[in-house]
């Protein structure tokens, strides 16, 4: 894994996940007595691919391309005789097939309120859940907020995209500078962690890499009724909500993928939901399209 950040600059978190996979992979060929990788088989790598337990397609791919090259680097470094890469299966995946699910305007403002502010978790919860609402922000970039990076006295705050790179400099909007400071002065727990939160039973530490906050979303579905809808149960559905509410503004795309903090905006059409409204006035009446259509020959 040394190799990997330096050679295909990848972060962190995907080396986690990557090593997980791993770990998954080389745990499954020793159930099956598969111990050494020069023993190891086209079938082998085939049957763990089929295995993976109720993940989504994304999860499948994303181990498929992580068996593909952990086995080329394998057969690179002559661990194994033969490359198996092309035997680690990896399921054709097309981006776009669902629309993002996008909150309408009152199910929004009493998903951020269904929180009881009156103990310290619940402050910090609807902090999070703010800050996801108003600006669309990741889990990660939220879970890596620290004090330095509030400027209260400029009423603005910068951080560094954990999954992207460029720093990002936002307004510190009055609900949300309210909402932190409720936060932070009022039962946060005694800690040398300058992150903005921290997990409030012991050990009071910053929260884990791995951890996506979703549980403080689904803790304000349920309270809701809103535990059964379909669509994402975490908080990139408030930045999908976020982002699909600034399209029907008539924001340009290129304004939200800057404050989404998109490289590219393929990105930014996987996270508006296309505004049904907007569509009605330019479409097509059947008549129209019958008139516009080529004549049928016959005979």
């Amino acid at each position: 894994m040394t190799c990997l950040p330096h050679h295909r600059g990848l972060a962190v978190r995907t080396l986690r996940k990557r090593a997980f996979h791993l770990r998954q992979f080389l745990a499954c060929l020793a159930e099956a007595g598969v111990t050494d990788l020069q023993a190891l088989t086209a079938a082998s790598i085939q049957d763990f691919c089929t295995y993976v337990p109720g993940r989504s397609p994304a999860t499948r791919r994303s181990y498929g391309v992580t068996l593909r090259g952990f086995l080329r680097w394998a057969y690179l470094l002559g661990h194994l005789p033969q490359d198996l890469s092309r035997a680690a299966m990896i399921a054709r995946q097309f981006r776009h097939t669902r629309l993002p699910d996008a909150l309408p305007a009152g199910e929004l403002e009493g998903l951020l309120q269904a929180v009881d502010r009156s103990t310290p978790i619940g402050r910090r919860d609807y902090a999070v859940r703010l800050l996801a609402a108003r600006y669309g922000l990741r889990p990660s970039d939220i879970r890596a907020l620290c004090l330095e990076q509030i400027d209260w006295r400029r009423g603005r705050f910068t951080l560094q995209q954990v999954k992207t790179g460029p720093p990002l400099t936002l307004p510190l909007l009055p609900d949300v500078a309210a909402a932190l400071a409720a936060s932070l002065r009022d039962g946060r727990p005694a800690t040398a962690a300058r992150h903005l939160f921290v997990r409030h039973t012991a050990p009071c530490v910053p929260f884990v890499p791995e951890n996506t906050l979703a549980t403080i979303m689904r803790k304000a579905l349920r309270r809701v009724g809103l535990a059964q809808r379909p669509g994402r149960r975490g908080l990139y559905r408030l930045r999908h909500t976020l982002a699909t509410r600034l399209l029907a503004a008539g924001q340009p795309l290129k304004t939200i993928a800057d404050m989404l903090g998109h490289r590219a905006l393929d990105s930014t059409f996987g996270d508006t939901q296309v505004d049904l409204r907007a569509l009605g006035p330019v479409a097509l009446a059947e008549a129209e399209v019958l008139r516009c259509a080529p004549p049928v020959r016959r005979g």
